[in-house]
């Protein structure tokens, strides 16, 4: 065994002074690649938020619920599993990002969506099972869908999506 004070340490070799052209060379290398590493693949945040803008006007339109929930919105709800499930199919078919932390983002993304329309199942299962006297356990579940838009409006906005970040008008009730 060789102890460390048996190497040898060489002298160190003067460097040439960096010339100016070559260090501005190397810094725009630099901001163009952590510019590309940060940036999703051409399309994908446009679609998605292309999407987005259509699910909410549907949600807010011809999809809404009004004052209340009931019987009468178990097709909104159907309607409104089958918007959120297409958009999730949708957007797994474009191209992924290159870095693997907006892969990792998009994915928690897609996640969220898809928990998001499960609790849209359970509510549509629960207002289907529905007996008189369990009010409260509608506004749990309704409240509880409201919680899933919410995280999913929060992981789209990590993720970098725009208008999938905007989802308080997903489960609005009109004011009675």
């Amino acid at each position: 065994m060789h102890d460390e004070s048996t190497y040898r340490h060489r002298p160190r070799r003067r460097r040439a002074p960096l010339r100016a052209s070559g260090l501005v060379g190397v810094v725009l290398l630099g901001v163009a690649t952590l510019g590309s590493c940060s940036s999703s693949p051409p399309g994908l945040v446009e679609s998605a938020d292309k999407k987005c803008d259509t699910i909410t006007d549907r949600f807010t339109g011809d999809l809404a619920y009004g004052q209340g929930l009931g019987p009468d919105d178990l097709t909104k709800i159907q309607k409104r599993n089958a918007l959120i499930r297409d958009l999730r199919k949708d957007i797994k078919e474009l191209p992924q990002p290159d870095s693997a932390s907006d892969r990792a983002a998009l994915n928690t993304w897609l996640g969220k969506l898809d928990a998001y329309a499960k609790e849209l199942y359970t509510m549509h299962s629960t207002i289907q099972n529905l007996k008189p006297g369990m009010d409260l356990l509608l506004a749990l579940t309704a409240n509880i869908v409201k919680d899933s838009a919410d995280e999913t409006g929060a992981a789209a906005k990590k993720a970098g999506l725009h208008s999938c970040a905007h989802v308080k008008r997903w489960e609005y009730l009109s004011p009675s």
